[in-house]
């Protein structure tokens, strides 16, 4: 019986080879809106068979009923990820249809706009009931079928777990949270070589419902930091990484840039958030406070954010899930520097 341990003190990497998507079982949490469901367009296009989890229960109908007429393979159960029986009973809803689950995607989340010297507890709570607890909820009633099934979790984070931005204190915070449990979940799955894989996947700002549905003491529409991308470019790392798991997956140049400059120069971002950040989370158009859907689900069918600037593709995500075409690039760079400057040596 071959150790654990590798003579390095190490225990050695647990490779898992990952079932084609026309032959997984998915299950998508928020998949009626937004990026959940964009990603579960792309799980039935790909001939998975798909199973969204949400509140309410109409924009879960309309899509799933969409998923549908398409000819895809795909039901919904109406679910709040905070109530842990209610997630159980849905695990056990699926795993007694299917038999197992292959891709458990934790996507469902809220967002609130008050400075952390006004949030109130209760809405702290709440922010963290769902975006924490329910994420939570989630892996832990999934993981006895995705330990069977040698599966993968895909956890949607944000950049903002790494550098918050003005007014999104309680978000941040869930998000930091959710990927510090993440993190302590893997190597406790590595200790004993659990074959289940999981990678979070970091959008920048994207132009879904969860702007307009977002608690807001602003007095202005909210926003976030140009650029904003389309739902469908984190969907295409969502369904990328159910066949090829990767640690993290970043969406966008901004989930890039803003990392990145929190982790080299975080002064130099306290700075120039202390100075324009108030400004990029909000447009120019003026609202009263929002309500949101803190507590419950909101009867609203547009799939946009209101946001100033419509979503755009990310050409850095495409290259991320189309190795191949990513080498051919760098390749194509390193010869337009290097074939001019040997040119200049000669």
């Amino acid at each position: 019986m071959p150790s654990s341990v590798s003579r390095k003190g190490r225990s050695p990497r647990t490779r898992v080879r990952r079932p084609p998507l026309d032959a997984q079982v998915v299950v998508v949490t928020g998949g009626s809106r937004g990026i959940g469901r964009e990603a579960a367009f792309g799980f039935a296009r790909a001939g998975a068979s798909v199973v969204l989890l949400a509140r309410g229960e109409q924009a879960l109908t309309e899509t799933v009923e969409e998923i549908a007429a398409e000819g895809g393979d795909v039901r919904g159960v109406v679910c709040d990820i905070s109530d842990r029986r209610a997630v159980q009973d849905a695990v056990d809803q699926i795993t007694h249809a299917f038999g197992r689950i292959d891709t458990w995607v934790g996507n469902a989340g809220v967002l609130l706009y008050a400075p952390v010297a006004d949030t109130t507890p209760e809405e702290l709570r709440r922010i963290l009931d769902v975006n924490v607890v329910g994420q939570l909820n989630g892996l832990q009633a999934a993981l006895p079928a995705l330990r069977h099934s040698r599966g993968t979790i895909i956890v949607v984070s944000s950049a903002e777990a790494v550098a918050a931005m003005p007014l999104h204190g309680a978000y941040a915070a869930s998000k930091h949270a959710v990927e510090g449990a993440v993190d302590a979940l893997r190597r406790e799955l590595r200790a004993e070589r659990a074959p289940v894989t999981i990678t979070v996947v970091r959008p920048a700002v994207i132009d879904t419902p969860i702007y307009r549905h977002a608690r807001s003491r602003m007095t202005y529409r909210p926003s976030g930091p140009h650029p904003h991308y389309r739902a469908r470019s984190v969907a295409r790392a969502i369904v990328y990484a159910a066949v090829h798991p990767a640690r993290t997956i970043h969406v966008g140049g901004g989930a890039l840039l803003l990392t990145g400059v929190q982790r080299i120069a975080p002064g130099l971002l306290d700075a120039a958030l202390g100075r324009f950040g108030f400004r990029m989370m909000r447009t120019n158009e003026s609202a009263p406070a929002q309500f949101g859907n803190l507590v419950g689900p909101l009867r609203d069918t547009d799939q946009r954010g209101g946001l100033p600037h419509r979503g755009r593709g990310s050409i850095t995500t495409w290259l991320r899930v189309h190795p191949g075409w990513r080498t051919v690039a760098v390749a194509g760079v390193l010869g337009a520097v290097l074939v001019p400057w040997r040119r200049s040596r000669r």
